[in-house]
């Protein structure tokens, strides 16, 4: 009995004096397995269940719209629910692919259900919008009736107040969400049985979508791309889906012209009633973007669209040069460049296995002590658990642990993650950081939180990893 105690002393000044020290669950698996479960009840008790028109929409989960500091045009600092395709999309789609790779976990379909039916309600012809269609807050024409004008995208709840930020907020529909949105058509076929012949899709029409917006021999130029050094010609996927503004000969003094008179109406970056804007008039190369772009096309088999090569090397390129907070004009945390691209990678495009080397060795170099990851300090104060959760999470769509000697690192992560878990009485969840902003000169002021965004993306890197350590015990006890 001496002997022991002793012993136990020893073991806990060893764990004392070494400050690195990860101390895990007796059982890990047992213990991820656990959460999960915890994590999609809580999914499921705050789905929501109905709809409070222009409030909040039956099968959306929470979220919320941000504004940490007044700003012109914008108003002041507040935080209000939004609703958007991006957030249900996202959800969406990780659950679904947790269930056809896990189907014993039976709460799924019916969330799926629930989510895909308010995606569709953002799709316009063949495109998906990020804002829903809505009443005008005001007048945008001296001639209009309130309760008959045309309707309009917009915030949920966040009032805009000038007629310009009205129209400016009235966007064009993008890449990214229509992307999300094909996913979530190809997952429904697959989780439904659904012949994917109900939904008109076949590859032609889908890749047509995409390819028509490239940066290609254009006549226009993203003032930001521009500065950040974010290439030029290169065959990747533009953001929006619509016709930019043209110059007969573009140059960056032109830009800076028209945006230094963006409020007149001759200015490419102006807004007009009703009419739906392309932000700054100008197209936008964004690496976010253009993962989650192939990831859409590899539900469809369209690795030969005619942008899906140039997008690779593109991406190759922003990956081989590791500065990952200037290439996604939309997403400022630094971590969520190299999970788009590992989780589009893990979806079965071996083309970008160059650029997960990359994006490996800068995960690992850069983990901090306790486990975690940091963005930049005006990013919702380094944003350390979103950037664990999203680091770590490429760490496991990239797979290969004990060549790639990330197991230390991932399970270092797991316990931070783990310690910052909140148990309520609608099961567990992890608080939301960024995962979207306004973008350019916004994007450090606007930004988009959800606990249940975040919560779905931690339940997916557990999935993944336990599936890893039951095939290691299966192997050790074999």
């Amino acid at each position: 009995m001496k002997r022991i105690f002793v012993f136990l002393i020893l073991l806990s000044y060893n764990i004392k004096a070494q400050p690195n020290a990860v101390l895990r669950p007796v059982n890990l698996d047992s213990t991820l397995h656990e959460n999960i479960i915890l994590a999609l009840n809580y999914l499921e008790q705050t789905q929501r269940k109905s709809t409070k028109a222009g409030v909040y929409y039956k099968g959306e989960w929470q979220t919320y719209m941000n504004l940490n500091r007044s700003f012109f045009l914008l108003g002041k600092k507040r935080n209000v629910d939004d609703s958007n395709c991006f957030s249900v999309a996202f959800i969406h789609n990780i659950l679904a692919k947790i269930y056809l790779s896990s189907p014993e976990y039976k709460t799924i379909p019916a969330m799926l259900d629930l989510s895909f039916e308010r995606i569709m309600a953002y799709k316009t012809n063949n495109k998906f919008n990020f804002w829903n269609l809505l009443p005008p807050n005001r007048k945008l024409l001296k001639t209009d009736i309130v309760g008959q004008q045309p309707m309009v995208r917009r915030p949920t709840n966040y009032t805009l107040k000038s007629k310009y930020i009205n129209n400016a907020a009235n966007v064009v529909e993008d890449a990214d969400d229509t992307a999300l949105g094909y996913t979530a058509m190809a997952l429904h076929q697959k989780t439904n049985h659904t012949s994917i012949d109900s939904f008109k899709l076949n590859s032609m029409f889908v890749t047509s979508i995409f390819d028509k917006y490239r940066d290609l021999n254009r006549k226009n130029r993203h003032w930001y791309n521009y500065m950040f050094g974010n290439d030029h010609n290169t065959g990747a996927y533009l953001t929006w889906l619509d016709d930019e503004y043209e110059f007969k000969h573009w140059n960056i003094v032109k830009v800076i012209g028209h945006n230094a008179t963006f409020y007149l109406p001759f200015s490419e970056c102006f807004p007009h009633p009703y009419k739906p804007y392309l932000p700054y008039g100008s197209n936008d190369l964004d690496g976010v973007v253009n993962a989650n772009v192939l990831n859409a096309l590899s539900y469809f088999d369209l690795s030969n669209a005619e942008g899906f090569a140039s997008t690779v090397k593109y991406i190759e390129r922003k990956c081989k040069q590791k500065k990952f907070t200037r290439v996604a004009i939309y997403y400022p945390n630094i971590y969520q460049f190299p999970y788009s691209v590992a989780n589009a990678f893990s979806n079965c495009i071996p083309q970008l296995k160059t650029s997960t080397d990359y994006i490996l060795q800068f995960i690992l170099d850069n983990q901090n002590k306790d486990g975690s990851w940091s963005s930049r300090w005006v990013v919702n104060k380094r944003d350390k658990l979103q950037s664990t959760v999203y680091a770590v999470n490429a760490l496991i769509k990239i797979g290969n642990f004990e060549e790639n000697k990330s197991k230390e690192s991932i399970e270092k992560a797991i316990h931070y993650i783990l310690e910052n878990t909140i148990n309520d009485g609608n099961g567990v969840h992890w608080k939301g950081g960024v995962f979207f902003s306004g973008g350019t000169v916004i994007r450090n002021y606007l930004f988009w939180k959800s606990d249940a965004y975040t919560t779905s993306i931690v339940i997916d890197s557990f999935v993944n990893y336990s599936k890893y350590l039951q095939q290691s015990n299966k192997n050790y006890t074999n």
